[in-house]
């Protein structure tokens, strides 16, 4: 069970954290205008990657993955954006899409940071029981943190699939913490 926590970032946007017994991680959207999928290095045994389950059983998180996931394998970024889910595009997403699946149903994004071969990498994928698995894979990056994930949002070589990961940051954000009774969510708000 993955439990979700909101922060604000040093007075700019909110981090959402997630903690399980896997371990923990977050998404943060950064001074520099960039998006972020980091594990937290606590406890690190030194492993190549860490991965996490996000069952049916945490819906609104659930969800969230669901949505990028189908906006990436359809080819269709802005899907689950009210104001964009019709665009029409001026040039073919598949080139994109390669990019980011390599292996038939994985979702495979290479932090911006660094070279693509070198780079930290996120992976996004479903196992038998239709769960997300959230798997970290320790790589290079401008920061410390070997598992963290850049996704830029000005000249991204993901362009226009980094939108759909903004759509999902910004669906999490708006998740209201206090108000809704969900089973395994935690509802509380740091300030």
């Amino acid at each position: 069970m993955i439990n979700m926590t909101k922060e604000k970032n040093r007075g700019m946007r909110d981090v959402i954290n997630f903690q399980s017994e896997e371990g923990n991680f977050y998404i943060s959207f950064e001074k520099d205008l960039n998006l972020y999928f980091s594990y937290l290095a606590n406890n690190v045994d030194d492993s190549d990657k860490y991965s996490f389950i996000v069952d049916k059983d945490n819906a609104f998180v659930y969800s969230c993955f669901d949505e990028l996931y189908d906006s990436v394998m359809s080819e269709r970024p802005f899907r689950y954006s009210v104001n964009l889910a019709n665009t029409e595009y001026k040039y073919p997403l598949s080139k994109c899409a390669v990019e980011l699946v390599h292996d038939p149903g994985v979702i495979d994004l290479h932090s911006e940071e660094a070279p693509y071969d070198e780079a930290s990498a996120l992976q996004i994928s479903k196992n038998d029981d239709s769960d997300y698995v959230i798997t970290f894979i320790k790589g290079e990056n401008l920061n410390n943190n070997p598992y963290s994930v850049c996704l830029r949002n000005d000249d991204s070589g993901y362009d226009p699939y980094n939108a759909a990961f903004m759509i999902m940051y910004n669906k999490l954000c708006n998740y209201d913490y206090e108000q809704v009774e969900e089973k395994g969510f935690s509802r509380t708000r740091k300030r």
